[in-house]
C-alpha cells in the first residue's frame, strides 16, 4: 500500500477573521469576541468533511452544527462553518490554530460570516470555540477555555483535569453581561478606512460611508473588526473637504465616536484611503 502523502502547512495566525502568515496570536477577551461576532450561538456538531475550493487552489473543512440556543445574532437551525486546512484523497494540509471539531460534540461557538459565501467563520480560530463536557461528578455541564483562559476568566483543562471550566449557565451569563454592556472607542484610536461612498446632502455637504481596512484592538476590551463600516459627514471648506466622522457598526451596534480628516476637493472622495484618530 502506497503510504500517505503528507503536506503540512503551519500558518502563524494573526487575528481570528483574516489568518495571515508571518503575524502572531492574538489573544482575545472574551469581550473583543463577542463584539466580532456576528452570532454567538450553542450547537452540536453534525458532519464535517473536506474538499477543495472552487478556484481548485487550498482544501477547506466545513463542518455543519445544529444550532440549540443563539446568544447573539439571528443565525439558521443549521450552520456550516468553514475552516483552511484538511485532508482530501492522499493531500493532508493542517493550519495551526484551526479548530479540531469533534462529532455529536456540543460548542459555544463565536461566529461571523464567511467572505462571499452564506458560511460561517470562528472568530479568532481555536480562540471562538468552546466545548462543552459534561462533569459527572457534580452533574453539570461545563466549559473548556480553549487557550487555558480568557480575561478575568478562570483557568481550565481538559475533563478529568484537576481545575474545571466555568459551568455552561455561567459562562452564557457573563456572555449576556457582556452583550448588554455599553461600547465606546477610546480617544487616540488610530483607524485606516477606505471611502466607499459619498451621497450629496445638499451643495458642499456629503454623506460618506467609509469600510475599515485592518483589524484594530484600542484595549483588551474593544475591537474593531476589518470590514466594519464608519459614517460621517464631508463639508466643502475652499479646495478641500472636512470630514466629521460620527459612528462606527461594529456588528451591527452603532457606537459614536468623534473623529476628523480632510481631504482635497478635487475628484472623487471615493475610493480614498485615509487614517481618522478618534478624539
Amino acid at each position: 500500500m502506497k503510504s500517505r502523502a503528507l503536506l503540512l502547512i503551519w500558518l502563524a495566525v494573526g487575528w481570528a477573521v483574516r489568518p495571515a502568515p508571518g503575524t502572531t496570536l492574538v489573544r482575545l477577551s472574551l469581550e473583543q469576541l463577542s463584539q466580532a461576532a456576528s452570532a454567538v450561538v450553542r450547537g452540536r456538531v453534525l458532519s464535517q468533511e473536506s474538499r477543495w475550493n472552487a478556484e481548485h487552489t487550498r482544501i477547506i473543512t466545513l463542518t455543519t452544527v445544529a444550532v440549540e440556543q443563539s446568544l447573539k445574532g439571528h443565525s439558521p437551525s443549521t450552520v456550516v462553518i468553514e475552516q483552511p486546512g484538511g485532508t482530501v484523497g492522499n493531500i493532508h494540509v493542517r493550519v495551526a490554530g484551526a479548530v479540531q471539531f469533534h462529532p455529536q460534540t456540543e460548542y459555544v461557538l463565536f461566529l461571523e460570516p464567511a467572505v462571499e459565501s452564506s458560511r460561517y467563520r470562528v472568530v479568532g480560530m481555536i480562540q471562538g470555540a468552546f466545548k462543552i463536557y459534561r462533569d459527572q461528578s457534580k452533574h453539570q455541564d461545563r466549559v473548556i477555555l480553549p487557550l487555558g483562559a480568557l480575561s478575568a476568566g478562570a483557568v481550565t483543562t481538559e475533563p478529568g483535569g484537576s481545575t474545571p471550566g466555568p459551568t455552561l449557565v455561567e459562562f452564557q451569563q457573563r456572555i449576556t453581561t457582556v452583550l448588554r454592556a455599553p461600547l465606546s472607542i477610546p480617544r487616540g484610536t488610530s483607524i485606516p478606512l477606505s471611502i466607499q461612498s459619498a451621497e450629496s446632502r445638499g451643495t458642499g455637504r456629503r454623506r460618506v460611508l467609509g469600510r475599515i481596512t485592518a483589524d484594530i484592538f484600542p484595549n483588551a476590551g474593544v475591537v474593531i473588526p476589518a470590514g466594519s463600516t464608519i459614517e460621517g459627514t464631508a463639508t466643502r471648506v475652499g479646495e478641500s473637504w472636512k470630514i466629521h466622522w460620527d459612528e462606527v457598526d461594529l456588528r451591527g451596534i452603532r457606537v459614536p465616536i468623534s473623529a476628523t480628516s480632510e481631504a482635497p476637493a478635487s475628484g472623487s472622495l471615493a475610493g480614498r484611503a485615509l487614517v481618522v484618530n478618534v478624539r
